[in-house]
């Protein structure tokens, strides 16, 4: 949950509201919504959307042009801290950016520390959980950003997340 959670893709008509709205409905915990939450994810998410249609040279507000897209897959992660109803995670996404139909495909990593709960039936994000989480690897250094297949990605303790085909 925690890594569908954390997997984006823009391209088309589909934007980063489209997207933060999307994870914000379906998998942020019932007692954490409200309508001001859902206004600030939509907000914040206007906003990144114009960061990256400038930093595509696009106006912002357009769809994106065929060709361009934006995706984050969530590649890997490793447990901080759990129990039988909570989570604790760091994950590891590779972010693809492409600018143009014949333009070059630019990657790199991200990580994101999240929490989870389990309420009732499903997982769910959790502010007080990731709250948690943060408390938990206060003061250790962050894991290292590494490929899949690379020698580090087992040594700093990542697990792999395989993609069904």
């Amino acid at each position: 949950m925690a890594a569908a959670a954390n997997r984006t893709t823009l391209e088309g008509e589909t934007t980063t509201v489209d997207e933060q709205l999307r994870i914000y409905h379906a998998y942020v915990g019932r007692g954490e919504k409200s309508a001001v939450v859902a206004e600030r994810v939509e907000k914040a998410a206007v906003d990144s959307d114009k960061v990256i249609a400038r930093s595509m040279g696009i106006k912002g507000g357009d769809p994106l042009p065929p060709g361009v897209y934006v995706r984050s897959t969530v590649v890997g992660f490793k447990v901080i801290k759990k129990s039988s109803d909570e989570v604790g995670v760091w994950l590891l996404s590779r972010v693809v950016q492409k600018n143009g139909e014949i333009a070059q495909e630019d990657g790199s990593y991200s990580r994101t520390l999240v929490g989870v709960e389990w309420q009732g039936e499903d997982w769910k994000l959790s502010v007080d959980v990731t709250q948690q989480a943060q408390e938990a690897v206060q003061g250790q250094t962050e894991p290292q950003m590494v490929a899949r297949g690379d020698a580090a990605f087992n040594a700093v303790g990542w697990t792999a997340i395989r993609q069904a085909s």
